[in-house]
């Protein structure tokens, strides 16, 4: 049993749940490479694939958008809502991304989002 929960510790380390703070409610986004039909779970932007596709879920929506790479960033969009890593310096970063809706009057809104911390995560 012991073994049991070191393992699923050092798997759960390995693989952080991507859960974030946005605008003071939980959002969870998960990333799924597709090139190849397999639906593949990845957490590693430099492994995302031309067929990857994102999962937001948030207050009560529910997003899948599809991957749309830009010079210096990595972004999901459905040319309505955006989700994007920024590349910086040090590469890209998970924990502070762009998270953005157009409105029906033009207007973009922006959503403020953080990555929560492990001792987050379990509550």
């Amino acid at each position: 049993m012991i073994f049991i929960t070191l393992f699923l510790s050092l798997f759960i380390s390995l693989n952080p749940s991507p859960d974030f703070n946005c605008d003071g409610d939980r959002l969870t986004a998960v990333i799924r490479n597709n090139l190849n039909g397999d639906f593949a779970l990845t957490n590693d932007l430099k492994k995302i694939d031309k067929g990857a596709f994102i999962v937001l879920t948030w207050r009560d929506i529910n997003l899948m958008l599809p991957v749309s790479f830009k010079v210096g960033d990595i972004s999901f969009t459905d040319k309505k809502w955006l989700w994007s890593y920024q590349d910086e310096k040090n590469g890209l970063r998970m924990d502070n991304p762009r998270f953005a809706q157009l409105l029906p009057n033009g207007e973009i809104q922006e959503f403020s989002c953080q990555a929560l911390s492990s001792k987050r995560r379990a509550s």
